[in-house]
């Protein structure tokens, strides 16, 4: 459930829904598209400084402030490698509290920017009472805030309250107006998530007024990925998310490489694939996958260079070592150790798992070499004692 309050969070906070010609003529529809671009590239500040600006052209449209603040948000996250599917799909990881401080700044700019996209949507709809964009707004506006207090601030509670304000407005408009299908996002995450608590809690949440289905909830998020005028590609990527947490892993990977295509500067949507492939059992392909991002990294390839290159080469040579591919793993472990960028940590392990596979080779003077090397560093998760241990005898799968 706390997983999913996180997904839901990720996708649909700045997208404009169909209604009033007020709030979306044809100059703001393109104009959103424009930014939303710039989020799916991975192009954080490019899309901050144009929301920026679109706010000044729009002064008042709630549209544009809480889009900035949302992409303030995204950014503290993709800063922390937290926009990852393997974080996702972890139990627990956001109930851990982070080792990193969000910058002052960049707080009150996220509490700012929401405050303000609330304060013109009130505004709005106290001049159009019947409004729908409006209401969505204030929804969203819920949304963003639950999303901020649960990732950010690890507040759970906090970030269910808010959730359930976010379905309460979408689901208004539902009932009003069963074909306003960008609201079917939230609604269908709510059901989702939901429906999916256990059963000794189903009761407790009945008794909250906690109800929802997992089965309306796949089919609203389909409805919003299929007919939703702005949210469809936002509602692909959640479905992604849940397709991989239900095991249904072609349908994921399918998601993940149509959203490629249409953004192949995206690195993540580009990991994705691999991390799908690892489940599905289709090694190899998983394999070539990794490679190729890192690859694309090592060229430059345009926002590709935005990977933590020096840690992402010791992560993939894991994945490779892992899915049995030694050899191409040692290649990766022998670079991460001849990079002067190297932070110390995957340094000492990489000299570590490079004797681990050189030993698997029967290269027995070559391991010990590099175990040699892991006592000349500092200790990370107890290098030094696993590489004494290696010297000794040599390491076995």
């Amino acid at each position: 459930m706390r997983l999913l309050l996180v997904a839901a969070a990720l996708v649909g906070l700045f997208t404009a829904p169909a209604g009033a010609q007020g709030l979306r003529d044809e100059e703001y529809k393109a104009a959103i598209a424009e930014g939303i671009g710039y989020i799916y590239r991975l192009e954080h500040d490019q899309a901050i400084q144009f929301f920026a600006e679109l706010g000044e052209k729009l002064p008042h449209h709630p549209g544009p402030p809480l889009a900035g603040a949302a992409t303030v948000w995204l950014r503290e996250l993709f800063s922390r490698q937290e926009l990852d599917l393997d974080q996702f799909i972890s139990p627990g990881y956001f109930t851990r509290p982070s080792p990193r401080e969000m910058p002052t700044a960049d707080r009150q700019a996220f509490q700012l920017g929401v405050a303000k996209s609330r304060e013109l949507a009130e505004k709005y709809l106290a001049e159009h009472p019947e409004n729908k964009d409006a209401r969505y707004y204030l929804g969203a506006c819920e949304g963003a805030l639950g999303a901020f207090t649960f990732t950010i601030d690890r507040s759970y509670l906090s970030a269910l309250r808010h959730g359930k304000r976010a379905y309460q407005y979408q689901q208004a408009l539902v009932e009003e107006d069963p074909e306003f299908w960008d609201a079917y996002m939230t609604v269908g995450t709510y059901e989702y998530v939901l429906g999916n608590i256990p059963w000794y809690l189903k009761w407790i949440a009945s008794i909250a007024g906690y109800h929802g289905s997992e089965k309306r909830g796949f089919e609203y998020l389909v409805a919003a990925a299929e007919k939703g005028e702005f949210v469809a590609n936002d509602a692909r990527v959640l479905l992604m998310v849940l397709y991989v947490r239900e095991g249904y892993y072609g349908y994921a990977l399918r998601v993940a490489e149509e959203l490629h295509r249409r953004y192949p500067e995206n690195f993540l949507l580009h990991l994705n694939q691999a991390q799908i492939l690892e489940r599905m059992g289709e090694r190899e392909r998983a394999i070539d996958v990794y490679l190729s991002v890192l690859r694309l990294a090592e060229e430059g390839r345009k926002n590709y260079q935005k990977v933590p290159l020096v840690t992402f080469r010791y992560n993939v040579g894991v994945r490779l070592m892992e899915l049995g591919a030694g050899e191409r793993a040692l290649d990766l472990f022998l670079a991460a150790t001849r990079d002067p960028g190297t932070p110390e940590r995957e340094e000492a392990l990489s000299y570590l798992r490079a004797g681990e596979i050189l030993d698997l080779l029967g290269r027995r003077q070559e391991a010990i070499s590099q175990y040699e090397e892991v006592q000349g560093l500092s200790e990370f998760e107890d290098s030094h004692g696993t590489a004494r241990k290696y010297l000794k005898s040599s390491y076995h799968r």
